[in-house]
């Protein structure tokens, strides 16, 4: 079964957030405790006495309530995300179960695992609130339309993988007054469907947002310095491939393409195909590549290979199974020449 990783990066724990209580803890999120971006992931069930296995091999845990004197203080800085578990028994009704993530001593990754419906107080109680709040509908996008012949057989092998779900094949079309570019043809690899299908597996926050074909290769030319030129300040981007063979596939990445020294991104960004089928394959929480521009490349996802490479003279490309994304290889083959790239920024 797949549940929703809820991780409330950037916007809502972001540099605008200021205010700390005398404690020193980071409470006050203002206007943008709405912003919790979400994404997948395999998750149980949650049976037992309010425990449940978290599906990281960790065991039953115990739920934490919010007056319990053994709760860890999380903070703004110290918070990573949250993870909900599943449906479980907490006491004597049932609740949705979540993990909160944060950075303990040292920096050490570590997690408490609560009621999301819990009245905590403070930095982590805003949080849950949120979650919740994010949550709402969410279980309906997922199960709607499950397609049917072939294209429903694939999704159902595809879906197996962990942080894997359907895209939508909803045909009711994406509204053209959010797509900045669409409307005059200069969008060139997606149908009106396939932007519909993306924009309903977008974080909650971004679904609203204007697209605007920042780069074409058929407009702008085959280069990836152009295509570092035109991506320029826009952080939130969709890059969409098209290969020879006719596969569509691409990434949603929440850090500006440019030259990197290091891996960027966040763990809500996720990697998808659209053609043959519709799949999209969120963060696995194996490593953090989630994104890396160089002088002679740009590549979304690592590991033994890249979920998408693409070379200097975007003439050409790889694919192979990931472990940042848990996706299998999104293109044709597994070395494959491109037909057309662009990049959509969300503004």
């Amino acid at each position: 079964m797949e549940e929703v990783l809820g991780n409330l990066w950037g916007q809502l724990v972001g540099e605008s957030s200021s205010e700390t209580d005398a404690d020193g803890d980071d409470e006050a999120l203002g206007s943008d405790s709405e912003y919790v971006r979400i994404s997948h992931r395999r998750t149980t069930s949650g049976d037992g006495d309010g425990d449940g296995d978290d599906g990281d091999g960790d065991g039953a845990r115990r739920v934490m309530s919010p007056d319990d004197p053994l709760f860890p203080k999380v903070t703004k800085s110290t918070f990573i995300g949250v993870v909900r578990v599943g449906r479980g028994r907490v006491g004597r009704g049932t609740a949705t179960v979540v993990d909160v993530l944060y950075r303990g001593a040292g920096g050490k990754s570590s997690s408490v695992r609560v009621r999301a419906s819990d009245a905590h107080r403070g930095f982590v109680g805003k949080v849950l609130e949120s979650f919740v709040k994010s949550m709402e509908g969410e279980d309906e996008d997922e199960d709607e339309d499950e397609g049917n012949g072939e294209d429903a057989k694939e999704r159902g092998r595809a879906a197996t993988r962990r942080g894997s779900s359907a895209l939508s094949t909803s045909s009711e079309g994406i509204k053209l007054s959010l797509v900045d570019g669409a409307e005059r043809g200069l969008g060139d690899i997606m149908t009106v469907e396939h932007m519909e299908s993306l924009r309903r597996a977008l974080p909650a926050m971004f679904r609203m947002r204007r697209w605007n074909l920042a780069y074409s290769t058929k407009r702008d030319g085959i280069s990836l310095k152009s295509l570092y030129r035109h991506a320029s300040a826009k952080e939130f981007t969709i890059l969409v491939v098209s290969d020879s063979a006719g596969a569509i596939f691409g990434a949603f990445c929440t850090e500006t393409w440019k030259i990197h020294t290091r891996y960027e991104g966040t763990g809500e960004s996720f990697v998808f195909t659209l053609s043959p089928v519709g799949m999209k394959y969120a963060w696995s929480g194996e490593n953090d590549y989630y994104m890396l521009g160089a002088a002679d490349f740009l590549c979304v996802g690592g590991g033994s290979a890249h979920a998408i490479r693409l070379e200097e003279d975007l003439l050409q490309g790889s694919s192979g199974e990931c472990e940042t994304y848990g996706s299998p290889r999104l293109s044709s083959e597994d070395m494959f020449k491109t037909h057309r790239i662009e990049l959509w920024s969300l503004e």
